[in-house]
């Protein structure tokens, strides 16, 4: 009887398993298995709690509170810039050195700018102890974009990790991104310019076990998630919210 007992509950305990899998397809154990799921399609009503949701949700959260709502917008101009100048052995200038309180700038002069507003090419931040080199700044040229600077901000004390912030007109800040892993996993957040709430999410992760995989989130007007799709291991998982719903369609290529 003990030994029926017991063969029921494992059973159960693997219904359970296989049920919570299927509702909750992202926190499913990232093993072959898992994302080997086969294709099924379900709809439910969309529960007060939902794993896949706290899961990203926690994320988004960390970086919209890491990123600030805007920066100090930089100067690309070099007849605007105050400093020491280095010049080439040929005699061309190199760059423009600016001493501040803990850090050596050093702006880049490009001879080939068609805009003098953009004659630096990159600003490059260095500690004054140490001379490690601390945030790389660029402009964004690029016609219609309304992106205007990127920012790469350098971490010492996580090996292969730095942070990418992009800004719009007026030093808003539209995007944060970490990279880890000499860039094979990431994490990314878009901010909607107007509202400033969470705008989209894209994750990527390399595994050695699935490969890589990539989740892609997006957040209504509000900062409310509507649709998830995660890619992984020739699966697809798409996951779309209603008010009311929680709509799941599991697909293989």
């Amino acid at each position: 009887m003990v030994e029926k007992n017991v063969g029921i509950d494992q059973a159960q305990a693997g219904i359970e398993n296989l049920n919570n899998m299927i509702s909750n397809p992202l926190v499913a154990e990232t093993s072959m298995a898992s994302c080997a799921m086969d294709e099924y399609t379900k709809t439910a009503p969309r529960p007060k709690f939902d794993s896949d949701l706290s899961q990203i949700l926690e994320v988004v959260r960390i970086l919209n509170n890491v990123a600030p709502v805007s920066m100090p917008e930089y100067n690309f101009n070099a007849d605007e810039i105050n400093g020491e100048y280095f010049y080439k052995p040929d005699g061309n200038l190199l760059f423009i050195r600016d001493f501040d309180s803990d850090v050596i700038r050093d702006y880049y002069y490009n001879p080939n700018a068609e805009d003098s507003k953009y004659s630096i090419s990159k600003i490059l931040e260095h500690d004054k102890i140490t001379g490690r080199l601390r945030v790389k700044i660029e402009p964004i040229t690029r016609n219609g974009s309304k992106l205007k600077t990127n920012i790469t901000i350098f971490d010492a004390k996580i090996s292969r990790k730095y942070t990418l912030i992009q800004l719009s007109e007026g030093g808003i800040v539209n995007n944060i991104s970490e990279f880890s892993e000499d860039g094979k996993s990431f994490q990314t957040l878009f901010r909607n310019i107007n509202t400033l709430k969470p705008a989209r999410y894209l994750e990527g992760k390399d595994n050695k076990q699935t490969g890589f995989t990539l989740i892609d989130c997006l957040f209504n007007n509000t900062g409310d998630i509507v649709r998830i799709k995660r890619y992984c291991n020739k699966k697809e998982i798409n996951i779309d919210y209603t008010e009311s719903e929680k709509h799941i369609k599991v697909k293989s290529y």
